[in-house]
């Protein structure tokens, strides 16, 4: 083998892995504790927000919202199949940014007049899209981008986009763990 002419004389130890070594590779995979708590309990207090004005709103408005979560639902489906596929390269941050911006637009598109996404319609889809994403993503130990949790649960994988607002502090707690031994 050609490899071990160049390999150390002690090389044994340089292929043993230890159990503390298969953990750090696993960790990036799973979201931290506290990343999971704040993802959970923003979700949570994101749905006891929206789930009274489903009750306050016309019937009209409230199925054409759950019809958009759906919908919402399918779109993010297929960006996690061109992301986890490669179909097309999205950086991780550039990625995100297209998945963030695409429930932003539907926020504001709610606000406006539009038959399928105004009166409102849009404004409680994003949010109720978002709040279960963030309930999902917390239960899952979903990392990175909590709105592609949901399709991650459907496909049994979970994409890699990087989350505008918890990566950086699953990055920052995870540092703070691995020099704190904890």
């Amino acid at each position: 083998m050609l490899f071990l002419k160049f390999a150390p004389k002690d090389y044994t130890k340089v292929t043993t892995v230890s159990l503390d070594s298969q953990t750090s590779l696993q960790q990036p995979r799973r979201a931290p504790p506290v990343g999971r708590v704040l993802r959970i309990v923003l979700g949570f207090a994101l749905m006891v927000y929206v789930a009274p004005v489903y009750f306050q709103v016309p019937v009209r408005v409230a199925m054409g919202s759950l019809l958009l979560v759906l919908g919402l639902i399918g779109v993010y489906s297929l960006i996690h199949i061109v992301v986890s596929r490669r179909i097309v390269d999205f950086g991780s941050c550039l990625g995100a940014v297209v998945a963030f911006g695409l429930l932003v637009t539907l926020y504001i598109a709610g606000a406006s007049v539009l038959p399928i996404l105004g009166h409102g319609k849009g404004q409680l889809a994003a949010a109720t899209f978002l709040g279960i994403s963030l309930l999902v993503a917390g239960v899952c130990a979903a990392p990175g981008c909590e709105l592609m949790a949901i399709p991650g649960v459907f496909f049994g994988k979970h994409t890699e986009l990087a989350c505008l607002i918890f990566s950086p502090l699953d990055k920052l707690e995870r540092k703070w763990r691995s020099k704190h031994g904890v």
